[in-house]
Formats: structure tokens, sequence, C-alpha cells
């Protein structure tokens, strides 16, 4: 366990902060006082500054500099009358190549011929005119106003970020510390497992162990040597059976399965300087030889001589072939299977046997599929099939559609037999044909799609197979359900030139398994609960899956409120309007005040008398021989009621790293807002931090770097949805949302009903309330994902695989 602070933040009650309409507009920035120099923000913010600059301007960013309109509100701003003329111009947001030339100037009077009236309004509009535009220089960290004070500035609370996070990585895994004997001993209300940190008693001849975490007596048998003595214990629950894949101890006998797109986008190519000869293209050579007997020059005037034109399958054939020989000469015993498809499903194999294909209305049935792919068998080791795997692989042509959902269950099914199995995907094309189409128009079809890759996501993860997906560059293949695979199993998403597929395969194949069926459980003091979950308990479970040497996730944390001073407590009831804001970290609160699930309590216990507080992670897992492992790490923290003290010793790696894994979350849920409103707030506690603290200058500056490139892809996606609707799919749910033509009439029929209301009471039943809430988060959901662009998809699982240590500058 990492944490980002060395002390447990103990607060009374959560702070807010308040976010202008202009810093959301604007994004993410440097303030004033910070140096934004070009060259120290690195090579990701020089790309970001690339490609976002030819984005959009505004009418603003070419209007004469001493003619600035002033306006009261926003549709008064969106369409102005041009002086002198008639018409009306937009002044939303366009493209420089979109801007209509400029009008011509209209004749103005000077002050002199102005009534006086006039002339004193006109006085007043240009000085207002004037500090306005001076106000939008102002730097977005003095919009928010004093801590405690009240302000009547536009723009969004937000409960202000701290440091109570903690990160998780995988990486020890491979390699278990201070193996206990003997089962561990479990708290019998928190579960938490006796540690290092348990005190135990005697009391009339019987031990008894006071949980640390919630204050339960335990009766407990214990030897002295069966009582952990360390921060960091492992137990074995289940010893491994024989080795069947790539173990510690083990030859790598894993599994590796191409799963190839040869449909007939595939044949679009890439115009590469030079003359490079392909292996493969022999075939091509003898037909155009065919159809140019007298080998005329077909060139066109002035078309470039010197280059060869390479197609994205002969970019993946290639990238695929390398890999062959390395896998030839490095890992000579593990397995690879070639699966290509078009409007079929070609089941290559080793390319030892004859190929299986898999046609028809077959690739509608999900149990057929599953079956073919089951009773598949294993492919021999690399080093005896080399060379027939690739002479099959090079004889593959474009032709077809896309049976993309059929290959991926069968590939899977395939890979199920042997864990640490790698399955990798490379397309150009959404899913149109058989089980798991992506084309489909229609919320039933969409969400049916949706459950199966989520399905196939979990049986993989389950087998300990992981689903890696590479589309090529300039294409769409609705990488946001792919991803989610991706994202299940512990694989990776990319969106690649087709000439560079061999590096993305070789980057994919370096991260090896080293556990499967993980799953995480963290433990908080009864004082704490844990945000961003779907109970605020004091403890949480995750399931893993697959990790790699990469793999991390992190936690946040909050401090229970007290209840006051002669009162008495109250049973911790959340509104469901709030839970949900709660969750998404949106309402400045200090906590529940009770526990629930295990943990459930009266009333929160007093952690101000306390000077240091326990935590715990309990991960159980598999490793590659197939033992059954449970690693527990116990540490204690000490508290502060200081915030400074709390973020002088921050941990910006830490911080970084939750911010983009919490915001990318968000954004998958469609809280495009929230996820917003998240990283300004860390930004702004990390820019604390590195002003108070010059040495961590360098780490803030690769915060930024990191974390803007997602900001600025969600900001850009909320003002499409301005651009193309009017409006955005709000992330406070309107009550006009039920005119919107997006939602089904079945649906919009309910949001009638509850907005409506009920007729004898005069306001709508909570029920109605509940379910119209309900319906439209589920529609700014299904309609953000519907609208998700590969490149942003790509962008928002890249960070939710964001570890730590790529925050060290």
């Amino acid at each position: 366990m990492e944490f980002a602070s060395t002390h447990v933040y103990n607060y009374d009650n959560s702070d807010e902060e308040c976010v202008s309409d202009e810093e959301l507009e604007h994004g993410m920035t440097l303030s004033d006082d910070e140096d934004s120099s070009d060259e120290d923000l690195g090579p990701a913010y020089d790309n970001l500054r690339g490609a976002s600059s030819a984005v959009e301007v505004t009418d603003a960013d070419v209007v004469e500099k001493d003619a600035d309109p002033v306006y009261d509100n926003a549709e008064e701003a969106r369409y102005t009358e041009i002086p002198g003329s008639s018409s009306l111009v937009s002044t939303k947001k366009r493209r420089h190549d979109e801007l209509p030339p400029p009008p011509p100037p209209a004749p103005r009077l000077t002050l002199a011929a102005m009534p006086l009236g006039e002339a004193t309004a006109h006085v007043s509009a240009n000085k207002k005119g004037k500090e306005r535009s001076s106000m939008k220089k102002v730097s977005h960290w003095r919009s928010a106003p004093p801590l405690g004070g009240s302000s009547h500035a536009e723009g969004k609370k937000w409960r202000r970020a701290d440091t109570n996070v903690v990160s998780i990585r995988f990486n020890t895994l491979t390699s278990p510390s201070n193996m206990h004997t003997g089962d561990p001993v479990y708290c019998r209300s928190c579960q938490a497992a006796l540690s290092h940190l348990g005190k135990i008693t005697t009391q009339g001849g019987d031990q008894v162990w006071l949980c640390e975490f919630c204050g339960e007596n335990n009766m407990v048998d214990l030897m002295p040597e069966e009582i952990p003595q360390k921060d960091d214990v492992t137990f074995m629950l289940q010893p491994a059976p024989t080795t069947t894949a790539s173990g510690n101890s083990g030859t790598d006998k894993s599994l590796v399965i191409f799963v190839v797109d040869i449909s007939g986008s595939m044949c679009v190519t890439t115009e590469v300087p030079g003359k490079v000869k392909l292996r493969g293209t022999e075939r091509l050579h003898r037909l155009n030889r065919s159809f140019n007997e007298l080998r005329e020059d077909q060139h066109l005037p002035r078309e470039p001589r010197n280059v060869t034109f390479i197609s994205r399958l002969q970019g993946v054939q290639a990238a695929v072939d390398y890999q062959l020989s390395e896998m030839e000469r490095e890992f000579s015993s593990r397995r690879v299977a070639l699966v290509a498809f078009n409007n079929e499903v070609e089941v290559i194999g080793d390319g030892t046997d004859v190929p299986l294909t898999i046609a028809g209305d077959k690739l509608k049935d999900k149990d057929v599929l599953k079956k073919a792919g089951s009773e598949l068998s294993l492919p021999k080791s690399v080093k005896e099939t080399r060379k027939a795997l690739s002479e099959k692989l090079f004889e593959l042509e474009e032709g077809g559609s896309t049976a993309l959902g059929p290959a991926l269950l069968v590939a899977v099914s395939m890979a199920s037999q042997c864990v640490g199995s790698k399955v990798i995907i490379c397309t150009d094309g959404a899913a149109n044909v058989g089980v798991g189409r992506l084309d489909l128009v229609g919320d039933e079809l969409r969400q049916e799609s949706e459950l199966f890759y989520s399905e196939v996501g979990q049986m993989a993860a389950d087998k300990g197979v992981s689903v890696s997906v590479i589309s090529i560059k300039g294409t769409d293949c609705k990488m946001v359900e792919l991803g989610k695979v991706a994202d299940t199993t512990g694989g990776q998403v990319n969106i690649v030139d087709p000439l560079k597929l061999t590096q993305e395969f070789g980057n994919i194949l370096s991260e090896a398994i080293i556990a499967t069926n993980v799953t995480a459980t963290f433990l908080l003091h009864k004082g704490l609960y844990i945000r961003h979950e779907s109970s605020q308990d004091s403890k949480a479970t995750r399931n893993i899956g697959n990790v790699t040497g990469e793999s991390e996730i992190t936690f946040e944390y909050g401090v229970r409120k007290q209840p006051k001073k002669h009162q008495p407590p109250k049973e911790d009831v959340i509104p469901e309007e709030q839970e949900s804001l709660r969750s998404r970290g949106s309402l400045a609160e200090a906590g529940p005040s009770t526990a629930s699930g295990s943990n459930a309590t009266k009333t929160a216990p007093d952690i101000d008398k306390l000077t240091e507080l326990p935590f715990q992670l309990q991960i159980t897992y598999t490793d590659l021989e197939g033992a059954q492992a449970m690693r527990v790490l116990t540490q204690a923290k000490p508290i502060t009621k200081d915030r400074d003290v709390a973020e002088k010793n921050m941990n910006v790696n830490v911080l970084g790293a939750h911010t983009a894994k919490q915001s990318a979350l968000l954004a998958l849920e469609g809280e495009y807002g929230a996820a917003r409103m998240n990283v300004h707030m860390n930004q702004r506690l990390v820019s604390r931090h590195s002003k108070s603290h010059v040495a961590s200058r360098p780490a803030y500056k690769k915060f930024f770097s990191s974390i803007k490139p997602l900001e600025t892809r969600i900001h850009q996606q909320v003002r499409s949805e301005r651009d193309t609707r009017g409006t955005t799919y709000s992330d406070e749910e309107d009550a006009d949302a039920e005119e919107d033509d997006n939602i089904r009439n079945e649906d919009r029929l309910l949001l009638k009903t509850a907005s409506e209301g009920d007729v004898a009471g005069g306001s709508a039943p909570p029920q109605f309330k509940k379910k119209q809430k309900g319906i439209l988060a589920a529609l700014k959901k299904r309609s953000r994902r519907a609208e998700c662009s590969d490149d942003m998809a790509k962008d928002i699982y890249e960070a939710v695989r964001a570890p730590s240590k790529g925050f060290k500058d």
C-alpha cells in the first residue's frame, strides 16, 4: 500500500470550493503565477496543444478589440445584429474555415454628436466591457471564493480535494513474502484479519483479541508463532496442482491467439517512401503483370514513383510474423494460434491442421460459438509450428464484412483452456455480423450487444484470459465497447498506425499476467468510510480478475461525521438525490455518521481521541501454477486535523494516478461534469503543494501534462454536444429532458407522469422522482457511450490503467 500522505487528514467538515463557469469553459490551465513554458510540460502537452489549437475558435477570438459587445445573457449572445445590416449572425463556436467574412464597418458617431443620454450610456457600456474583458484574464485560481465564505459568482461548488487516498500495486504478487503457517484469523464483526497490530489479552484464562478496526472482542486460541509479526504476510489457501501454463518455476507454455480482421476495408493502403519488398505480395505482383503484359508505365503525371503502398492487412501480417520469430527465439515453448474473420470466422489454429470455418446462422448462436472454441485442440509449441503458421498468415486476403463478436467469443473460449492466455484483436471497423453487432439502431438491440461484450469480458477474466484490442488509426470500431472487454480482463487498448503494429504487439506480449482471479478487500477503521462505492462502508471489495506487473488500483476514503454534543445520535438516512451526488464526490460533507453492513454501529466512533488509524488490504489470488493464496498488508498511519500537515507530506504520484483513474471511471458512466470537477479539484490540491514546496514543482508539471489530455478530450465532447444539440446531456439531468427525442416513448411517458406529480398531494411521488432520475441517468450514459469516439475511448481506458509511477518526473 502506498499512501498519498504520511498522515490521515481528520477533518470536522468537508470544505467546498467554487469552480467558475469561466474556468470550466477554458478547461484545465496553469494559473498566472505558475511557469507555463512548453518545454517544461513535456511532449504530451506539446502534442495536445497542437491538436487542440485547431479544434475550434469563437467569434470573440476575431472580434475587433475596441468593439467587443457585452451581453447580459447567453441567449442574447447567441445571435447578434451586425451594425449596418438587418441579418443576424450566429456567435456559436466555429472552425476557422467556417467563419464568414467580416462585415463592413458601420459608421460610428462621435460622443459629441450623440445625445447626452446615449453618450453617457455608451461610456458606461464601454467601461463595463473593459471590466469584463479584464476579468477574463484573471487566473482561474482566484475564481474560488475564500474558504468558508459566501460568493454569488456563477459556477459549481464541489468538495475540496484532500490527500486521503491509497494506491495498491500488484507487482509484488510474484514474490510472496513472510509465508505464514495456518489459516488467517478474522474478526467476527468486520472480517479484518489478525495482524501485527492486534492486541491479544487474557481474560479469565481465555485469549481475547480486541479488533483495532471495529472494537469487537474476539475469542481466539493461538500459539505465539501463529500470531503475525510482520506488516506483510501471505497465507497459502490451497497448494498448486501440476503446472499447465507459465508459472514461477515452470516453462512458459502460455497461449497467444491473434484475432485478425480481414474484412474489405483492410485493403486500404498507406504510402511509404522507397521500394519496400513485403512477403506475401508475390501473388499480387503476378496479378498485376497479367493485366499489363507489355509492362507499360502506368503512373500518372507527377505521381511519385519511388513509393510503396502497404495495406492494413499487410501491416498486420508483417507485425504478427515478426512476433512469431521473436517468440520462437525467446519463448520457444509458447503456443500461438491464429483466428481470421470477415463475414465468416476461420480458425486457423497453429497452421498444422485443416482450418475450421464458422458461418451463417452459427455466428448468431453464442452456445455454438463457445462449444466450437472450447473443443478446439491446443496448438503445439511455436518452435514446431512457426513455418506452417507463417505460411497460413500470408495467405489471408481481404474481403467481406466484420464478424468481430463471433471471432472474439471463439478465441476466448479456446484460450480459456489455458490460464494466463492472451487474445489480441486487430481490427479497423465496428462489428456488423453475428453476435455483438455494433451497427444496430435502437436501444434494446444496442443494449443486447453491450451485454454481450460484458459477458465475454467476465468470462475471460474468470478463466484467466487477457484480451487486448488494437484498432487502426483513422477508423471507427466502437472502442468504448471493445475496450470494456480489455479493461475487465487486464488487457490494453490502443489505436495505432498500421506501420507501427509490430511495436504495439511487442508491448502487449511483454506485459505478462502474473496472477488471476484477484480480489482486493480494503478495510478501514470504523471512523472512516470509502468514497465512490455503492455503500458508504468501512470495507470495500473489488474483483480485479487478471493482473500484470503494471496493474494498480486506488481507494479514496473520508471521515465519518460525529454527532453534535447534547443531541441523540440519528440514524444515517441519506436522501436518494444526495446519495448519488455523494458517491460522485460532488457534495461537500463529512461523511455518514454510521457504518453499514458488517461494520454497523449506532454512532460513529470519536477518532479525535486516537493518534493513529489502521489500514488493511487483503488480496486473494491464484498464481499461474494454480496455487491459491491470500496476502495481508496492514499499516497504521498518524492522524492530523491540520490540512497543511497532510498536504506538506503529499505523494503527487499517488494522487495523479487516482485522479486519472477516478475521472476516467466517471467519464465511462457518462458523468462528464463530475469527471472534470474531480480533475480541477485535484489540480488545485497539487498546485497548492507545489507553490509551498519548490522541489515538487516538476511533479506538478508531470501531473498537469498527464491529466490535461483526458480533461481536454472530455471538454471537447461536451462542447460537441452543445453545438449539435443546443444543450448537453446535463449532469443535473434537468426535468425538460422528457421532451428529448432521444428518449424512448415508454421512458418519456414515465417522465411525464413523474413531472406532473401526485394530483392529490401536488408533488411528484418519491418513487416517480427516483425513477425519473434513473431514466435520465441511463439516458445520459447511453447517449454518451453511443457518441464516444474511438480516440476518446482510448484516452479513457488508458487513464483507467494509469500507474502512479507514470507521474514521476
